[in-house]
């Protein structure tokens, strides 16, 4: 099997790891964190390698004898930053798919991306770099997903919609048949979307109507 990193080791990397046994494709080295003091302990039977922020990237990639990494946090803001971190120094993000999973082999799928346990990708949708489909959710027909979107569990992407960079799709939330939204926004958990959604806001109901900007980008 190919061997990978993942970096950080919180809840999330705990998920990611679960993913990556189940799937049988690669083994996971141990974690790389951006906190010293967590260096050398041990998380879910694996240690924590490095405190990667004091080396050159590429080092890190000659020491190991690998250069596939997979994020492990679940910080929308951060994985986006630490993500073009590594891919810019030569690392490259695998594809972690749990067998549980029903995913068409029409999609097209970018690098970096999560699938989970339960979830159902029918066929042509586009899904961009660094992205996670949590537990059973499903991304239907001819969507598109841009780059470093997090949908987490329960949630239903309806036929022809797009969902810009950088944007947060909660637990349960419904989007309905070919409706847009905006890079850079929030949508609450249990919202239900029936029209589109501009950039940079928050939004939360059902129907979904914007609470707030969102300035945490």
């Amino acid at each position: 099997m190919e061997k990978i990193i993942i970096v950080g080791c919180g809840q999330h990397a705990n998920v990611v790891l679960y993913n990556v046994k189940n799937q049988g494709k690669y083994e996971a080295l141990g974690f790389f964190e951006s906190n010293p003091d967590k260096v050398g302990r041990e998380f879910h039977g694996l240690k924590v390698l490095e405190f990667y922020k004091e080396w050159d990237l590429k080092e890190l990639i000659n020491k190991y004898k690998t250069n596939k990494f997979f994020i492990g946090f679940g910080n929308m803001k951060y994985r986006r930053l630490v993500y073009n971190e590594f891919v810019n120094a030569g690392w490259e993000a695998v594809n972690i798919y749990h067998p549980d999973a029903v995913i068409s082999e029409e999609a097209k799928i970018g690098n970096g991306v999560l699938i989970e346990a339960g979830c159902l990708i029918t066929p042509n949708p586009i899904i961009g770099d660094n992205v996670v489909v949590n537990t059973g959710s499903q991304v239907n027909h001819d969507n598109t997903i841009g780059n470093h979107v997090y949908i987490a569990s329960g949630v239903v992407l309806s036929g022809g919609v797009i969902i810009k960079d950088n944007t947060l799709i909660d637990d349960g939330v419904i989007v309905t048949l070919g409706r847009k939204i905006g890079a850079n926004c929030i949508i609450g958990a249990g919202s239900i979307v029936t029209k589109d959604i501009e950039d940079n806001v928050v939004v939360y109901g059902a129907p979904a109507k914007v609470i707030r900007s969102n300035n945490n980008i």
